[in-house]
């Protein structure tokens, strides 16, 4: 039971540091039983320093730990933020890419072992896998942090290329080693990579206008089309003749351009308003 209670020039001196070690240590273990004596030394403490350091301490203690992504993007080189907006897109998040992952091997396995039809199955899921991954990277009706980008300072142009470039890392590699051993017209295993490029480009450059998602189920239902109708011509690689490169890739072009017109244009008018 407590017999003695601190004075109020002792709890000055102990809150501006100069009671001594001895002092300090008996008149710590005091506070901690004296629920009278800590009241009364609230009064010589200053609000505000208290606050900010119990700010920082609930900063530190709520804040969720960095992922394993988030520091291997830091290394990289892109600063806490961009690491941080980055991985928070659900098409980098783990069962997004286990499933990904999933169908690339689930399609060179058929064209693998199914001939023709497998094969038809590769080139109809190589090309859009990107396409998928970039349009649920960002999005009002994807991104559940969408809302709160717009508002924040941060140039959501910067997070569209950042978040694209992460899908594109993390889907095409994948997809590359796969096509690899589907038996195949020569170079067919890695000539899907200019529809996937250039519906990837149109996705973005469409989603100044609309929104992704939207742009790319439009773009799924033409190349399923396309890949089906060579199909039943029973040459799926028919998609990926040297007329069709050359267009894939002058759509591609086109779509780069019209993105940087679009984000210029729509820079100006930000800034003016």
């Amino acid at each position: 039971m407590t017999t003695w209670h601190a004075d109020d020039a002792l709890l000055a001196r102990y809150v501006r540091g100069d009671a001594g070690p001895l002092l300090g240590t008996s008149l710590e273990q005091h506070l901690l039983a004296c629920s009278d004596c800590r009241a009364r030394i609230a009064a010589h403490v200053e609000a505000p320093p208290l606050e900010a350091v119990w700010v920082r301490v609930r900063e530190r203690a709520e804040a969720p730990r960095p992922s394993l992504l988030e520091r291997a993007l830091a290394r990289l080189g892109l600063s806490e933020s961009d690491a941080l907006l980055v991985t928070r897109a659900p098409s980098l998040r783990a069962s997004w890419l286990f499933g990904n992952a999933a169908t690339v091997a689930f399609a060179a396995l058929g064209a693998a072992w199914g001939g023709t039809l497998g094969l038809a199955f590769f080139l109809l899921v190589a090309p859009l896998v990107p396409v998928a991954g970039v349009a649920f990277a960002y999005g009002p009706d994807i991104d559940p942090a969408y809302e709160a980008g717009l508002a924040a300072p941060y140039p959501a142009t910067r997070l569209l290329f950042l978040r694209t470039a992460a899908v594109l890392a993390t889907s095409l590699p994948l997809t590359v080693v796969a096509g690899l051993f589907v038996p195949t017209p020569s170079g067919t295993p890695v000539s899907w990579l200019l529809p996937a490029l250039a519906l990837t480009a149109t996705v973005l450059a469409a989603s100044t206008w609309v929104r992704p998602g939207v742009v790319a189920v439009a773009l799924a239902v033409g190349w399923v089309a396309a890949v089906g109708s060579a199909s039943r011509g029973q040459d799926p690689a028919a998609v990926l003749t040297p007329a069709l490169l050359v267009a894939y890739a002058l759509l591609g072009g086109v779509a780069v351009l019209v993105l940087c017109l679009r984000i210029r244009s729509l820079a100006r008018l930000r800034s003016s308003s």
